[in-house]
């Protein structure tokens, strides 16, 4: 089993817009997390906050009883690499075909024999049915596949934790539903991974998702499981998952 992600006042500012407010959140381990809101509410702030990308103005994030905002850049690059990331774009590097894509994070942070590393990029590949594809270029995949790719490289340094942002934005019903598959196929081969995911979109969250958070005028407001989002009355959490216009939500 993994280990949890305690958040706990987590505050973020740019400028004169505060951005997040005091996000109190628990990541359980081995679980997949999902955290709804409108576009900016603070959902990708919050991903490069727990990336080491950004600096928090206050607040802790405690992994295994240390809390990494009070790192420095050596010792935050090590809990870095704990983590995997999926991007929204997939983000994959067209100069390069998609098995160096794949061996990209594992050259710039490993050294490994070729024949080493070509066990562990085939087997990322394989984890996610692109095995046979590792020859083409990114511009030669679906959308899909992409999207696959982009999983089996933030797979392939076996994270601890994975991290999606908007994995399914842009993307039809029927792919949507092929990302979500691959999510939570992802997560139940993978012992001991806790993922979070970040999200607008309810059915998606509801498909996949553990425990779902909402994050509202830069603080979480809901915790709980899809059957709780479907019967609470919590006024925020009804207007965004019915989509209504009319609520405390506005414009």
């Amino acid at each position: 089993m993994g280990e949890n992600i305690r958040i706990q006042g987590l505050t973020k500012s740019f400028g004169a817009q505060k951005v997040l407010a005091g996000v109190d959140l628990e990541v359980p381990s081995g679980q997949i997390t999902c955290v709804i809101g409108r576009s900016g509410t603070g959902k990708s702030v919050l991903l490069k906050i727990l990336m080491g990308l950004l600096r928090p103005d206050g607040g802790s994030i405690v992994i295994n009883g240390v809390d990494i905002t009070k790192l420095g850049d050596r010792e935050l690059l090590k809990v870095r690499n704990r983590f995997g990331m999926v991007f929204q774009n997939a983000a994959l590097f067209d100069s390069m075909n998609v098995f160096e894509n794949i061996a990209f994070p594992v050259r710039e942070h490993e050294r490994l024999k070729e024949a080493d590393l070509k066990v562990r990029v085939d087997a990322a590949l394989a984890s996610v049915g692109l095995l046979e594809h590792g020859h083409k270029n990114p511009h030669e995949l679906s959308g899909g596949m992409r999207k696959r790719a982009a999983v089996a490289r933030a797979l392939v340094r076996k994270p601890e934790f994975l991290l999606y942002d908007e994995p399914t934005t842009g993307l039809d019903p029927i792919m949507t539903a092929h990302v979500d598959e691959l999510i939570r196929t992802t997560q139940d081969q993978t012992p001991g991974l806790t993922s979070l995911v970040i999200s607008h979109d309810m059915h998606a969250t509801m498909q996949i998702a553990d425990k779902i958070a909402m994050l509202f005028e830069g603080r979480v407001i809901f915790e709980g499981t899809g059957e709780d989002v479907r019967t609470t009355p919590h006024p925020v959490v009804r207007q965004f998952v019915e989509g209504r216009l009319e609520g405390p939500i506005t414009l």
